[in-house]
C-alpha cells in the first residue's frame, strides 16, 4: 500500500519528523520528497526496512556488550558467580542471533 508520510507516521505510531530522520537512515521512499513535492512510501518495504534496522541494531547491541564480557579475562570468572552465568547467557544470545539472521538471509 502507498501512503505519504503521515500515514506511515500514523501507522508505526511515532512523529512525521522520525519518519524524516528514518528517510536520512535509508528508508526507501517510491517518489516524491523533493521540495514541494510529498514523499511517498511502500509499507511493505518500510515494515521491512524497519525489522532489518532493529534487527541490526539489537545486533549491535548484542555483539558490543559480547566484545565488553571477552574483553573481561575468562579466568576472573568464577563459575556459579552471577559474572560467569551472565557472560554464558550473552553469549548464547548472541550466538543464537547470529545463527537466526543466517538463517533468515
Amino acid at each position: 500500500m502507498k501512503v505519504n508520510k503521515k500515514k506511515l507516521a500514523e501507522i508505526f505510531n511515532v512523529d512525521p519528523r522520525t519518519i524524516e530522520r528514518w528517510q536520512s537512515q535509508g528508508l526507501p521512499c517510491v517518489s516524491g520528497g523533493s521540495k514541494g513535492v510529498e514523499s511517498v512510501f511502500d509499507t511493505a518495504m518500510a515494515i521491512q526496512w524497519y525489522a532489518q534496522r532493529e534487527a541490526d541494531i539489537e545486533n549491535e547491541k548484542l555483539r558490543k556488550e559480547v566484545e565488553d564480557y571477552r574483553a573481561a579475562s575468562e579466568a576472573d570468572l568464577q563459575p556459579g558467580t552471577i559474572e560467569y552465568e551472565r557472560h554464558r547467557l550473552t553469549r548464547a544470545q548472541a550466538d543464537a542471533q547470529e545463527l537466526k539472521n543466517a538463517r533468515d538471509s
